[in-house]
C-alpha cells in the first residue's frame, strides 16, 4: 500500500520543514514548495496527491489565487489553507472557496493530525 502523500506550500522554510518533519513521522509522504508559482510549474505532482495544504499568504501568488488556478485546471485535491492571519473573513473565504478547512497559525498540531487522519479515511486512503 502507497503511503498517502501531503504537498505543502508555504514560503517559510521552517514551517514546510516542520510540516513535512511532523506529517513523515505520521506515516506520510510530503512535498513541499516555497510559492504557488513554483506549484504550478510541478503541476504534474498533483497526480498522485491525498491533500494539499497551502498558506494563504505567499510571496508572490496568493494562496487562494493559488487554489484558483488550480480549480482552472480540474478538481484539486483537497485543501486545508493556513495562515497567521487571523481575520474572520479569511476563514470565511477559505470555505467559501471549498477548502476543507481553515487553521491558524500556530497549527494545533493534534488537531491538524486528526483532522488529516479523518479527511483521508473518507477518501479510502488515496
Amino acid at each position: 500500500m502507497t503511503l498517502p502523500r501531503i504537498v505543502i506550500v508555504d514560503d517559510e522554510r521552517a514551517v514546510r520543514q516542520g510540516l513535512s518533519n511532523l506529517l513523515q513521522s505520521d506515516g506520510y509522504r510530503t512535498e513541499s514548495f516555497a510559492s504557488g508559482e513554483s506549484l504550478l510549474e510541478n503541476i504534474t505532482c498533483l497526480d498522485s496527491v491525498a491533500m494539499l495544504i497551502i498558506d494563504i499568504r505567499l510571496k508572490g501568488m496568493s494562496g487562494f489565487d493559488l487554489f484558483e488556478a488550480l480549480k482552472k485546471q480540474g478538481s484539486p485535491p483537497p485543501v486545508l489553507f493556513i495562515s497567521a492571519d487571523a481575520e474572520e473573513s479569511v476563514s470565511e473565504q477559505a470555505l467559501f472557496l471549498g477548502a476543507i478547512t481553515f487553521m491558524h497559525k500556530p497549527l494545533d498540531i493534534d488537531g491538524l493530525l486528526e483532522l488529516i487522519r479523518r479527511q483521508l479515511e473518507g477518501q479510502g486512503g488515496e
